[in-house]
């Protein structure tokens, strides 16, 4: 899934620490691809250390874009 439709990840590790990445904010400066970079070394780097991992998504933009995506398919599919 594209990280455009991340808000934010919390990362809470086993010493009580959290590390908070707020994805919205970075995609306005940052490529998806350098943000999902860099979430991806972060999990790897604390990976032994990590309790969970909580992530918000943006529900109402990933639901209208899979209904227009949808929409689309279906017009060119039952084109008359």
């Amino acid at each position: 899934m594209p990280v455009k439709y991340l808000l934010y990840i919390n990362i809470h590790l086993k010493n009580n620490l959290t590390i908070h990445y707020d994805v919205s904010k970075e995609l306005k400066t940052k490529k998806q691809h350098t943000i999902a970079r860099i979430l991806r070394k972060t999990v790897e780097q604390y990976y032994a250390k990590i309790k969970n991992v909580e992530m918000k998504f943006d529900i109402p933009a990933l639901k209208k874009d899979m209904e227009s995506k949808t929409s689309l398919l279906m017009s060119k599919t039952f084109k008359k």
